[in-house]
């Protein structure tokens, strides 16, 4: 387990953070951490990397993209509502996934998501509005 550590600052920032080790892969929880507590998880040596990412505060633009580039996610999962008056996910947020190589999925436009592992081993998503989308 992860934490933006004594005195996170703002409210978002003492989001827990989480990573776990499961059949899919390693996973990033990462609650509504903005960019300070995520230079602090960086600063403090923590395991970040994961396959996949719940990424922080709904995509906003408060992502480092340091951070982003640490974690080095296959997937990443935006939690938002469709229509959400904040914005998110932020263009330069996704830009930067993106820019990554990562495979980018939001519930405004898929509904709930999972992440499975396919038969072949490679990582499959199913969508309650799209059914499988592949791997």
């Amino acid at each position: 387990m992860l934490g933006a550590g004594p005195g996170g600052g703002e409210e978002n920032d003492r989001s827990l953070v989480a990573r776990a080790d499961t059949p899919i892969g390693s996973v990033l929880l990462t609650g509504d951490a903005e960019a300070g507590a995520q230079e602090a998880l960086l600063r403090s040596g923590a395991d970040v990397r994961a396959d996949v990412l719940k990424v922080p505060h709904h995509g906003s633009r408060t992502s480092s993209p340091r951070f982003l580039a640490a974690v080095r996610p296959r997937v990443a999962l935006v939690g938002v509502g469709r229509d959400n008056p904040f914005g998110h996910p932020h263009p330069e947020t996704l830009s930067t996934l993106h820019e990554l190589g990562t495979r980018v999925l939001s519930t405004d436009v898929l509904g709930d998501i999972a992440v499975l592992r396919a038969g072949s081993g490679a990582l499959a998503v199913v969508s309650d509005h799209r059914g499988t989308i592949g791997p």
